[in-house]
């Protein structure tokens, strides 16, 4: 089978170009016309079609409105020009226009010549959201894309009310979106690190939301850097979330409105507005759709297995085990234990801390989840899920079985910090690492602290009382083996701390320590550490006089499992800066 990621959408918002993706399908639209008369002659006679034997069977598959193959319908993304100015290789790419030129900048505008069509990338995203909202089927077996019934009536709509109608009912057999209704319903003038912080599977690494203290406090502290800032900080839920409020919007179920917000990091106050979402009474009525009522007939919900997970290196184990869980408790009760053994004789060997991560998932995706003394019961009627048959589960990951090392001992932390496990194995994950390490730090237990970032300053500080700890944070799949230039850099971090000469440098990074503050350490903070970082700590603490560590991942939230339960003391951690690896039990 083909690896598709189908159910969470984070970038196409057009609804009218939604439709005409959709209208492919249907030989008989007005927009499959379009395409076949003008828009594909018109790209053919720039020179810019992949393949022009190629073109002619994708021009017989439009006449027909045969089950379309997934690739011919995404495209292509290579070229010499990079993705942005590759041919037109996939039907939806011909359908979108982008929003760039053919012709040079230096060329005179009134000759430059817009491109007709997108990419790869784009048409991709497009053709998931018409599969995730239920316009269009697909069949992993074979990796095609069919109409449904939905999606043929929604081709068909002409005036704006036909059009919205539609698309609501396509919103409420969408989860995510009855999710983000329910929490608006619950609560009043979200923002979207509101509603992204209770949205999808959030302890794994493809959900990540930002702390929106955390937030408020940089664009408060960097005013000039507000646009960068804005972009960076945000998580993939927070888009998922800023996305499906933004389609709420246009059919009127959702406004939009300024909110003014105040939030403590560290032992500060910021103040700031922000964008923050209401729902209207048309909205809190049509949800009521979306979980049936006496008197009115429950919606089915779109449930693609590729929705269960998304970044895990251990998606398709975790996609498999979820998919499971989710057609054994429809419609009826089931106890943890019998939800164990049904997923052992699937060939999951589970304990109940994983059942509970799940089912809370499933909340948070926007199923209706019941639990009483009875056991738990999914109350939705879900379509789409196909649950492959293989002969045997895939093996667990290092991750993974980091993560169920550490799940039971959380009694007293958020399970949501388990995605830390997760960003400090991912390579590229190195900024919502260290943001997610200090949100851990400062939101959950009793430091006071920053995270800094940037140019000539370490990842983040935290303190508490009189004792500071300078933090680097370095997110390596295969372990961290403190080389040289990360031991200089630490070094120059501790010099500056310690003669805190603002001609040495500008920036002032260590005035975020209190006055207060007297007794200093080091920390590096990875998925695990390799090599000689024992030698290295010893030379760093024997040439500044203080005491560092390095912490894994896991033992960090060890430790803050114990600070936050009590049974570890905040004196007896700072003791623990012995120039070694910290280990700690819970």
């Amino acid at each position: 089978m083909a690896e598709r990621t189908l159910g969470w959408i984070q970038n196409p918002s057009n609804t009218k170009t939604l439709q005409n993706i959709v209208s492919i399908f249907n030989p008989n639209s007005k927009f499959t016309d379009f395409l076949l008369n003008s828009k594909i002659p018109l790209i053919r006679s720039l020179g810019k079609l992949h393949n022009e034997d190629e073109w002619e069977r994708y021009i017989e598959h439009i006449k027909s409105g045969n089950n379309f193959p997934y690739n011919m319908l995404k495209g292509k993304g290579s070229g010499n020009g990079g993705r942005a100015f590759a041919p037109c290789s996939g039907i939806i790419q011909a359908a979108i226009e982008a929003r760039i030129y053919l012709s040079l900048s230096t060329t005179p505008p009134s000759e430059r010549i817009k491109k007709p069509y997108s990419d790869d990338w784009t048409a991709d995203g497009f053709l998931r959201w018409a599969i995730s909202l239920g316009f269009i089927d697909y069949d992993a077996e074979s990796d095609t894309c069919s109409i449904t019934e939905l999606g043929y009536r929604f081709s068909k709509a002409s005036s704006k009310d036909e059009f919205n109608d539609i698309l609501g009912e396509a919103y409420l057999h969408y989860p995510p979106a009855c999710r983000v209704l329910n929490l608006l319903l619950n609560g009043n003038q979200l923002t979207k690190f509101e509603i992204g912080r209770h949205l999808g599977f959030t302890t794994e690494a493809g959900f990540t939301s930002f702390p929106q203290n955390l937030f408020v406090q940089a664009i408060v502290e960097n005013p000039s850097l507000k646009n960068t800032i804005k972009s960076n900080y945000e998580g993939s839920s927070d888009k998922y979330a800023r996305m499906i409020c933004g389609w709420l919007c246009e059919i009127g179920w959702v406004t939009k409105s300024n909110k003014k917000v105040t939030e403590i990091a560290g032992d500060r106050e910021y103040t700031t507005t922000l964008e923050a979402f209401n729902i209207t009474a048309i909205g809190r009525r049509e949800f009521k759709r979306s979980i049936g009522t006496s008197s009115v007939r429950q919606i089915p919900k779109i449930v693609y297995l590729e929705m269960l997970s998304t970044k895990s290196e251990d998606r398709n184990y975790l996609r498999r085990r979820r998919a499971e869980i989710l057609s054994y408790i429809q419609g009826r009760y089931r106890t943890d234990n019998e939800i164990i053994n049904h997923l052992k004789d699937k060939g999951f060997n589970e304990d109940s801390s994983a059942i509970a991560e799940d089912l809370r998932g499933f909340v948070n995706i926007g199923l209706n989840i019941s639990k009483s003394s009875k056991g738990t019961r999914l109350n939705d009627k879900i379509i789409c899920l196909r649950i492959p048959q293989q002969k045997s589960v895939d093996p667990k990951s290092e991750v993974l079985q980091i993560k169920e090392r550490v799940r039971p001992h959380l009694q007293s932390l958020d399970m949501d910090y388990l995605k830390l496990i997760d960003l400090a194995y991912e390579g590229s994950a190195n900024l919502k690492f260290e943001i997610t390490t200090i949100d851990l730090l400062t939101n959950e237990l009793q430091f006071n602290g920053k995270h800094l970032g940037g140019s000539r300053k370490p990842d983040g500080i935290i303190h508490y009382n009189n004792q500071g700890i300078i933090i680097d944070n370095k997110a390596y799949s295969k372990g961290y083996s403190l080389p040289r230039a990360q031991v200089d850099e630490m070094a120059r971090y501790i010099r500056e701390n310690q003669s805190r000469n603002q001609e040495i440098n500008p920036n002032k990074w260590w005035s975020e320590f209190p006055d207060s503050t007297q007794t200093f350490y080091f920390a590096f903070i990875s998925s695990f550490f390799t090599g000689t970082y024992k030698d290295r700590l010893a030379e760093i603490s024997k040439e500044y006089h203080l005491n560092g560590a390095t912490i894994d991942v896991e033992n960090l939230l060890y430790i803050a499992e114990g600070l936050k339960s009590g049974k570890l003391s905040y004196e007896r951690f700072f003791e623990m800066f012995n120039n070694d690896r910290i280990v700690y039990t819970c």
